[in-house]
């Protein structure tokens, strides 16, 4: 029976074997016929030993540890090529392998725990954007405002974010709601705080709404979605729907978008074990004033020398009165009004297109006035480009000087009726193939124009006669001469 070898000796010979094969890089063939032992024995003490591991030898970074320790300290998302590329400029002429390596124990993503938060009724309202892509509304954004404590949610769709429509949202919700919470959480959006840095900064014309309605405003810390979970829950539920929905245009996406709402409301939530509608008897929100605070936004421009102001790459005519001024832009979610020192001059359908042009023909009576030559021509013009249902109607009449007629009655019934109403009345005209003037004004319910009281001549080329003014002295030669009586 073969004996023990001392535990000496046995750690003298795994140092021994060790040191041929990572020092002097002896094989295990050639270490057993140095040792005068088995080759399986070496093997296994290779294998098997913890000492066996190789010795680790410095690394080019290790000089480097303390500045990547530091900058992950100071910035915790950095890359591992943002690393080596702030190495460069210490020296470093590693690879970048090596970096993504070493920073690969710092970019680790930690597990975050979180507290519950809890609210007492009426306490808050979480509010955020969503955007949505669609094949035919292009993108369009979701305004979603829930109650923390009742979780009830409502929200609307717009075209745009900007402030106007960002109060218009909170508007719907309030009506629908009945109240408002006394705080409400957002996140660093520009239509609430403008900058953190180095204070906050917050936007004052939101800073005037929510005095109007008396609620207090509650910022997030950045990147912390965790802090209104409830509004980013909601999202990633409404996301499927969206998807899996088709929509005709945005109305019809927000009623689609509504009855989602109002089926989630009524239904039993998974922690309060009871629907937001039951809860939201308990809320004990702020009450609406009796007044409504107007969403609109103010932005300073001024009128070109054609009377037209420029407004989202959009142009929108005002009276050729107020060319080359200085106008304010009161941007609403659905119309345009344009004021000079206070006083609106322009009303226009707000448009979402690109380098549009919208013209109001009435803005440019004065101007047509002073040039009675082109005048029913330039109305005609006017008329026919204001609107294809009007350009219908006017090219199915008879001959040139009923289209130019019929233009200038259109022209003056826009002074007394809404261009959507007369767009309506024309449409309805054109689908029963009826063009006349005298039909239009009795669908309007007009009384006929006198006889023997023309609006215009009965011959349209009286207007293109030129004459030469005779100076009144011809008149009375005398008239130098003659005392007043």
């Amino acid at each position: 029976m073969q004996e023990a070898m001392p535990a000496g000796r046995q750690e003298s010979l795994i140092q021994r074997v060790l040191h041929l094969n990572q020092v002097e890089k002896l094989s295990q063939r050639q270490i057993a016929e140095k040792l005068n032992i088995g080759r399986k024995r070496i093997r296994r003490i290779l294998n098997g030993s913890k000492a066996a591991k190789p010795i680790p030898r410095k690394s080019i970074l290790d000089d480097y540890i303390h500045l990547i320790s530091y900058w992950y300290k100071e910035y915790p998302r950095l890359k591992a090529n943002q690393v080596y590329e702030r190495l460069k400029p210490y020296g470093y002429q590693g690879s970048y392998v090596s970096v993504a390596r070493l920073s690969r124990q710092y970019r680790k993503i930690k597990p975050k725990v979180y507290h519950t938060l809890t609210f007492v009724p009426g306490e808050e309202a979480q509010v955020d954007w969503f955007f949505f892509n669609h094949e035919k509304l292009g993108q369009v954004a979701g305004f979603l405002y829930v109650l923390s404590y009742s979780r009830y949610a409502w929200g609307i769709f717009y075209p745009k974010t900007s402030l106007e429509f960002f109060m218009a949202g909170h508007l719907v919700c309030f009506e629908h709601i009945g109240g408002l919470a006394h705080r409400h959480r957002y996140d660093n959006v520009k239509t609430v705080v403008l900058s953190r840095h180095p204070t906050i900064q917050y936007n004052p014309q939101f800073l005037d709404f929510s005095r109007f309605y008396n609620f207090s405003i509650y910022l997030c810390n950045p990147y912390k979605g965790n802090e209104k979970g409830r509004v980013e829950r909601i999202i990633r539920d409404i996301r499927p729907f969206l998807y899996a929905e088709d929509f005709a245009d945005l109305n019809d996406l927000n009623r689609k978008f509504h009855a989602w709402l109002t089926k989630r409301n009524n239904t039993v939530h998974r922690t309060t074990a009871k629907t937001p509608k039951d809860l939201l008897s308990k809320e004990r929100l702020i009450a609406l004033p009796e007044n409504v605070y107007l969403p609109r936004r103010i932005i300073p421009a001024a009128a070109s020398k054609t009377a037209l102001v420029e407004f989202e790459t959009n142009k929108y005519s005002v009276p050729v009165t107020c060319a080359v001024k200085v106008v304010e832009v009161m941007a609403y979610p659905e119309r345009i009004e344009i004021c000079v020192s206070g006083e609106k001059v322009a009303t226009h359908r707000r448009c979402f297109a690109k380098k549009k042009l919208i013209q109001n023909p009435l803005h440019a009576e004065k101007l047509l006035n002073r040039t009675p030559r082109f005048k029913m021509q330039r109305i005609l013009q006017l008329i026919v480009n204001m609107d294809s249902t009007f350009k219908n109607f006017i090219l199915f009449q008879d001959n040139d000087d009923h289209r130019i007629q019929a233009a200038y009655q259109l022209f003056q019934l826009l002074k007394t009726h809404s261009k959507s109403m007369l767009v309506s009345a024309v449409r309805e005209l054109n689908s029963m193939k009826c063009f006349k003037i005298k039909a239009l004004r009795s669908l309007l319910n007009l009384p006929e124009p006198k006889q023997g009281d023309p609006l215009w001549p009965q011959n349209i080329q009286l207007l293109n006669l030129t004459y030469e003014e005779r100076n009144l002295n011809d008149y009375d030669p005398h008239s130098e001469d003659m005392e007043p009586t």
